[in-house]
């Protein structure tokens, strides 16, 4: 049997195709997902925009509205036409460096909207100007540039939320200035009261970062994990070409092994250890490139991610098993139908873009029994819990459930493979 495990090993290996779409393949396709998707964690990622400030009287008179424009700029601007006015000196000294916007805008002062409209046409780095009302409040005008930009967030990361976030902080400082202005008019003495000024001055805090997850979830990662599946599933190759080389009606090798001493139980299983040592490697080489290259974390946990490769690996070798033990067909066929099984079962675990996850995520919530049997979207489950979950209870379900699949194989090609006879060669 020893001699078989190595013999299998070095055909494995020696197969140019399986090495192409095992070990190569993979990579080329994490390198192009990393092309497509490496954009995506700095989509929601802050950027430092260029914009323009009128530096007119308005704006002058509005101190603070230059406190507010200074708190978002990493190196606050104090324009020459301000710079005389004590009030423009106090704004210009505002301490920005302990505020999460400091590097929001980079301002460019000019005299009047005129002169803001045309910088704006001129130049597409600048993505609008600022002015104040003389009511001191600031009013933000984008570009078309800008706005087209912003549709397309891949080729602009970041450019959408940065735009939002400011629009939120003038939306937010021109009610709280209206309300304050109104409250003056109706109740001045409200601000002889502590707690009222106190809560004035603080900003409320809409929304509050919650993780529910063990890992911090990543919009790409799922993608990668697919990818694996596919790799396991296209794996199966190798159990297929060990189980046909033993059949003496696929081969001149299986009738030679056919009458070989050794049993055919030993022939199996040497080619099977060999063929699961084989995909096991194709699996790490694949998942060292998507960490340390694509940088797709798997939960910093390797015992259990090396555990999710040795159950994936075995459970594909067995399905090949199954499926190079079918009667009635050439070899060529047998590895035909694992080409397009794999292929068949990836696009229901959501490999091929944002359609076929729509789809596998639909399929879970409203068929999960289909999703139960797949096993391209067991092995993409099984990363799904190491890196997700804080208990490993998921994580040993889908090792369970990918195991029974495997020893359900197993069953049924043994089943196969003994009623198989050959009334003549």
């Amino acid at each position: 049997m020893g001699t078989t495990f190595l013999t299998t090993l070095r055909i494995n290996l020696r197969e140019k195709s399986s090495l192409f779409w095992l070990f190569c393949f993979p990579i080329l396709l994490s390198t192009m997902f990393l092309g497509m998707f490496g954009n995506l964690d700095a989509t929601y990622a802050i950027t430092t925009m260029r914009f323009a400030v009128v530096a007119d009287d308005a704006y002058c008179k509005a101190d603070d509205t230059r406190a507010l424009l200074a708190a978002m700029q990493y190196d606050p601007i104090t324009p020459a036409s301000c710079a005389a006015t004590p009030a423009a000196q106090e704004a210009a000294d505002v301490d920005s460096g302990g505020v999460d916007l400091r590097d929001l805008l980079e301002l460019t002062a000019v005299d009047d909207t005129r002169e803001a409209i045309a910088l704006i046409n001129r130049d597409d780095d600048v993505r609008g100007f600022i002015s104040v009302d003389d009511d001191g409040l600031p009013h933000m005008t984008i570009s078309r540039a800008t706005v087209s930009n912003a549709s397309d967030a891949m080729s602009s990361p970041g450019l959408p939320v940065s735009l939002s976030i400011l629009n939120g902080a003038i939306g937010m400082f021109n009610r709280q200035t209206l309300t304050l202005e109104q409250i003056m008019h109706t109740d001045p003495s409200a601000f002889a009261s502590p707690s009222f000024t106190a809560a004035v001055g603080e900003s409320p805090d809409f929304t509050r970062q919650v993780r529910l997850t063990n890992f911090k979830p990543d919009e790409g990662a799922r993608y990668y994990y697919a990818l694996l599946a596919m790799t396991a599933l296209m794996a199966m190759t190798f159990a297929v070409t060990t189980v046909c080389s033993t059949q003496a009606n696929l081969s001149a090798l299986g009738m030679r092994r056919s009458l070989a001493p050794l049993t055919r139980f030993k022939q199996l299983m040497g080619g099977f250890l060999a063929s699961w040592l084989c995909t096991f490697c194709s699996l790490v080489v694949t998942l060292l490139y998507i960490h340390f290259v694509c940088r797709i974390s798997f939960g910093g946990r390797w015992t259990a991610t090396l555990l999710a490769i040795v159950v994936a690996s075995f459970t594909a070798n067995a399905l090949g098993t199954l499926l190079g033990s079918l009667p009635k067909l050439t070899a060529g066929a047998k590895i035909g139908l694992t080409t397009a099984f794999s292929c068949a079962l990836s696009l229901l675990s959501g490999l091929y873009g944002s359609g076929a996850m729509a789809l596998s995520d639909w399929i879970q919530r409203n068929m999960p029994v289909v999703a139960t049997i797949n096993p391209t979207q067991q092995v993409t489950n099984l990363f799904y819990d190491i890196l997700y979950y804080d208990s490993y209870t998921p994580f040993f379900r889908t090792v369970g459930i990918l195991l029974t699949m495997a020893v359900l194989a197993l069953v049924l090609a043994t089943v196969f493979l003994r009623r198989q006879r050959y009334a003549h060669l």
